[in-house]
């Protein structure tokens, strides 16, 4: 039994944390039977703040030894809220009895919340290394295996986390928590490709995972091909007959209708062929022709291309010509400022692709957008650097618009991550020795310049090796293959040799190059599958039509493949919106769809190699 004066210390503690909470909204009242049910099932559903309360509340009128268990419970859900500092001062208050295997347990899921929460995601792996003892309620054993899944997702073994959530559901009993956790399931293992999931399967075994990871298989390989996909997960369920995938969830494939995924008759191409973009403009056009003849098409079908120009006007002039001749979709225009130029003018009459993303927040609704952005590509390295655990950051960035756009992009979502920008560097990109800056973003500069004063004080030469600064985790590296080749031996040379450096795919040409490469050894990037074909598993159009492939494909080939994407994700665009946690495996990654219609790119992430990137993730 805990003393009265730490008790009254701890409800003290609590009061005074929770009093930063005032404005949160009020719940409607649910009469339930079990309140402590009610709390666990709000911190299972990440209602993180409502636990928070809901569980100090009940700790008040509790007794032992349920009061100390809501004490963990409360300390757990704090730090859930990211208020780890507050969880582990209740964390001192509490004096569990050694003999209480649940206490103990609820210590242990209390210390691995915090350790998620600082991204530790192999701690908490140690931490719940051991199987839970026998008697321990079904509300902490959901905890422990979803505590697990989600460490697992930080170090981005898919299907590992899919089998801790598939252990999670056996303890489950809300329905609604049941259907979001197979959501979860689906989602992580969509995040595969169709070989990799068919591969690791044969490992798994025909049980309740491998029954998961067949299905996510067979709605990529038929996604667009609803007849097959039926009859496929016709034959699946009678493979698995008590697999326990919820009936929406396959409803949800097997009512995909011919009409849902259909192509359009009339398709209109908007891109900017009389303008400096033309190479790009060939590119896109090239891909989309290419995959127009992959893919089993009506007599009918009719794709039309119209020259959009430089100018937003002709861009506008040139979606009313599609309109008049009756397109019912659009992809394009490929500019910034035609496509906001349009929205200005008025509602998009038809769905429209448009291949870069609007520089409004409010958009129409028939308006998807689509491209191959560079600042997408950087706050993707903010979000891979945070998972891989890292805290500060330095930047080394070229001058100019370009560096300078990608950069913001980084920052900004890096802040809003919560990590820490250390240092910031700019370089010329026109040169081939980047020392100074390099020095700078180091700290080399600091340390010579201490040695200098230390030899002035002494009045004698001393031995003097420079040193770097040690509170950097990793360099956020915005450069292109000349640059990054020079720039990645000249970091080894100033002793920053074991410091992780991220890059976008700019860094990579997309063709193989070992000897000049070879130079950028440990150096990661996300690219599209399209350019790292030979590197991954992906199955994709590239090894049908490499030979077909224009130059101006191959010197542009990463926008030969968005002309793919762009024609191929047409028919997947109501099914992305109808089922947020699904994917569409393309040319230019795994490709999802957000609530402003936003067609997202997930990356695959490499690492150099002997000169050439190597798959850093399973499931590649």
């Amino acid at each position: 039994m805990m003393p009265r004066r730490l008790f009254s210390l701890w409800v003290m503690i609590v009061t005074l944390l929770l009093a930063g909470c005032a404005g949160v909204p009020e719940k409607e009242v649910v009469e339930e039977k079990d309140p402590v049910a009610e709390a666990e099932r709000l911190f299972a559903s990440g209602e993180y703040r409502s636990a928070t309360e809901a569980f100090n509340q009940l700790a008040k009128t509790a007794r032992e030894p349920q009061q100390t268990n809501l004490m963990l419970r409360t300390a757990a859900a704090l730090a859930r809220e990211d208020r780890v500092h507050q969880s582990r001062q209740i964390l001192e208050t509490i004096q569990l009895d050694p003999n209480n295997t649940q206490q103990q347990f609820l210590l242990k899921l209390t210390r691995a919340h915090i350790a998620l929460m600082e991204r530790r995601a192999e701690d908490v792996l140690r931490m719940l290394e051991q199987p839970p003892a026998d008697g321990i309620d079904n509300a902490y054993l959901a905890d422990y295996h979803l505590l697990r899944a989600d460490a697992r997702t930080i170090l981005g073994d898919r299907v590992d986390t899919a089998s801790e959530l598939v252990k999670r559901e056996e303890y489950l009993q809300n329905l609604q928590l049941i259907e979001e956790n197979q959501e979860a399931i689906w989602e992580a293992l969509a995040m595969m490709n169709e070989r990799a999931l068919a591969r690791m399967r044969m490992a798994v075994g025909k049980n309740v995972l491998g029954g998961w990871m067949e299905l996510v298989q067979l709605a990529k390989a038929h996604q667009l091909e609803p007849e097959i996909l039926n009859r496929r997960v016709d034959e699946w369920h009678k493979s698995y007959p008590d697999h326990p995938v919820r009936e929406e969830i396959l409803k949800g494939l097997l009512e995909r209708s011919r009409e849902d995924i259909i192509m359009p008759q009339r398709i209109a191409v908007l891109l900017p062929f009389d303008s400096r973009f033309g190479k790009a403009a060939e590119s896109i056009r090239d891909g989309i022709i290419a995959a127009y003849y992959s893919r089993p098409h009506h007599a009918d079908q009719r794709i039309r291309f119209y020259d959009s120009g430089s100018e937003p006007a002709t861009a506008l002039a040139a979606y009313t010509r599609a309109m008049t001749d009756e397109s019912d979709f659009v992809i394009g225009p490929l500019n910034k400022e035609a496509i906001d130029w349009i929205a200005d003018k008025g509602n998009f009459p038809v769905p429209t692709l448009a291949l870069n993303y609007s520089l409004e927040q409010d958009v129409p609704d028939n308006l998807y957008q689509f491209g191959l952005s560079p600042e997408e590509e950087a706050r993707q390295v903010a979000e891979r650097t945070w998972l891989d655990g890292h805290v500060n950051s330095a930047a080394l960035i070229p001058s100019g618009n370009w560096g300078e756009r990608v950069y913001t992009a980084f920052q900004q979502r890096w802040k809003e991550l919560g990590g820490v920008v250390i240092e910031t560097q700019q370089y010329n990109a026109e040169q081939q020795d980047y020392s100074a800056p390099i020095q700078n973003l180091l700290n080399i500069n600091e340390s010579q310049r201490r040695a200098r004063a230390l030899r002035q004080l002494l009045s004698q030469s001393i031995k003097f090796e420079p040193r770097r600064r040690k509170d950097m985790d990793f360099i956020f590296l915005a450069a292109y293959p000349q640059q990054a080749r020079q720039i990645r031996p000249q970091l080894k040379f100033y002793h920053a040799s074991d410091v992780p450096v991220y890059a976008t795919s700019h860094v990579f040409t997309g063709s193989l190059d070992q000897e000049r490469d070879r130079d950028m050894d440990g150096l990661m990037f996300g690219d599209m599958p399209w350019v790292l074909a030979g590197s991954t598993a992906h199955r994709g159009l590239r090894p049908e039509i490499e030979q077909y492939i224009s130059s101006a494909g191959n010197s542009l080939q990463r926008l030969y493949a968005l002309g793919i994407d762009a024609y191929n994700i047409i028919a997947a665009l109501n099914t992305l919106k109808a089922y947020p946690y699904e994917r569409y495996d393309g040319e230019t990654g795994s490709l999802s769809l957000d609530p402003q219609q936003r067609v997202r790119r997930e990356l695959t992430w490499v690492k150099f190699r002997s000169g050439r990137p190597v798959a850093l993730d399973e499931g590649l």
